[in-house]
């Protein structure tokens, strides 16, 4: 660095400071008047050598600065969430495992609809983002009565690039770190009972193809688009082998988080596939199961239909689907808590539901909404410990107790 030259004007010290980056002197101000005997020249010095320290600093870092940190956040992030993106590339074509465009699309739709009416965000660049306007922008969202569940989905259309951002090395640090989610109570998913399964196995066959849908899920644990990305050349010998899924304005594709693997049908279900099978526009191995017209699978709504349709069967309503929060992904739920009522041990049901790990198990096992506690009841006073004396006598004392009239309303239910 060249040492600052010192000049007089008008009664004030000057500095002329040399600027690496253009090659020229700029002169700068020092504030300091000249003054007394020695005219303050030896504070006019040490002011000039600090600031020209200071310019020499900041001139070093902004040559360290990524291009990119000055990028207006809103861009950044809407480019992030382009189908065409780095990002996007890097997942499809690197780690194999591409996003799903409705996930892309319903990022793009909370930057618009999120993130460009907030008005702290307009005009800065990524770089500026910081802890306190993240807060600023939860308490907004908040105000503008936007739920806690979608709160967290914004955070993360934006955290997802941020760091992303950070990770390499375009901003020096992580603003999201350290800040929490909003307040979330997700509503619990509804299924059916193994009793309501029942109902519904005995019942007659309307439609085939509906009953086969839900049959897929229930007692196959396929997913919405796994039932509709289902191949005649993915069965064999009774056993499904769960590789496709099929989405909207992607059409065919791998399995969501590669969950490939294969789960053996149950002869309910083995018996329907063969009916359908019968009805099939096209039975190649590369058409579709649940394909009423050729070359294309079911519709979402047609399985939604179908979930109304077969639920109305066993006389669920509409009214009480939508209460209980019965929705097509519930089937799922309900395969791993009967399969688990039936004695099936966690390492099996985890296989055939392709989950990774226990904590997922959990969260799809409804055990208060599905086991039926008389038949509890009945096999514990079976194997426990009963008092003496005449049982005729001691149940209907039982019975005529109110703790025993309220169990057996739940009986009932």
């Amino acid at each position: 660095m060249r040492r600052p030259t010192l000049y007089k004007h008008r009664g004030t010290w000057y500095a002329r400071i040399w600027d690496t980056a253009e090659g020229k002197y700029h002169a700068r101000a020092l504030g300091i008047t000249v003054e007394g005997k020695r005219e303050r020249r030896r504070e006019a010095e040490d002011a000039a050598r600090i600031l020209a320290e200071k310019l020499a600093a900041a001139g070093a870092e902004a040559a360290r600065r990524h291009p990119l940190a000055d990028t207006p956040l809103l861009s950044y992030i809407e480019n992030f969430w382009r189908p065409d993106s780095d990002y996007a590339k890097e997942k499809a074509l690197v780690e194999q495992n591409a996003m799903a465009a409705h996930y892309i699309l319903s990022n793009r739709r909370l930057v618009i609809n999120k993130m460009y009416p907030f008005p702290a965000f307009q005009g800065i660049a990524l770089a500026g983002l910081s802890k306190p306007l993240l807060r600023q922008w939860k308490l907004w969202m908040a105000e503008q009565g936007t739920s806690g569940r979608m709160i967290n989905g914004a955070m993360q259309a934006l955290r997802v690039p941020v760091r992303r951002a950070f990770a390499d090395d375009i901003i020096p640090t992580d603003p999201f770190a350290g800040v929490k989610r909003a307040a979330h109570k997700e509503k619990k998913r509804g299924i059916l009972t193994p009793a309501e399964i029942k109902r519904l196995v005995a019942s007659p066959v309307l439609d085939p193809y509906t009953r086969l849908a839900v049959y897929l899920s229930l007692y196959c644990s396929m997913r919405m688009g796994e039932v509709r990305g289902l191949l005649w050349g993915d069965i064999s010998d009774g056993v499904i082998h769960i590789r496709h899924n099929w989405q909207e304005k992607e059409g065919i594709k791998r399995c969501k988080m590669g969950s490939e693997g294969y789960v053996p049908m149950p002869r309910v279900a083995a018996e329907l596939v063969n009916r359908v099978h019968g009805l099939a526009p096209l039975t190649g191995p590369k058409d579709f199961v649940m394909g009423r017209k050729p070359y294309h699978p079911v519709s979402r709504e047609f399985l939604w239909e179908a979930l109304r349709s077969e639920l109305a069967v066993i006389g669920i309503t509409e009214e009480e689907r939508v209460r209980r929060n019965i929705v097509f992904h519930s089937l799922r739920h309900s395969f791993v808590t009967a399969m688990r009522i039936a004695g099936f041990s966690d390492f099996e049901i985890m296989t055939m539901a392709r989950h990774k790990d226990r904590k997922m198990l959990e969260r799809y096992s409804h055990g208060q909404e599905a086991l039926d506690f008389g038949e509890l009841r009945e096999r514990m006073d079976k194997r426990l410990p009963s008092p003496g004396g005449d049982s005729a006598a001691v149940k209907a004392g039982l019975e005529n107790s109110p703790l025993a009239l309220s169990v057996s309303r739940r009986d009932r239910r």
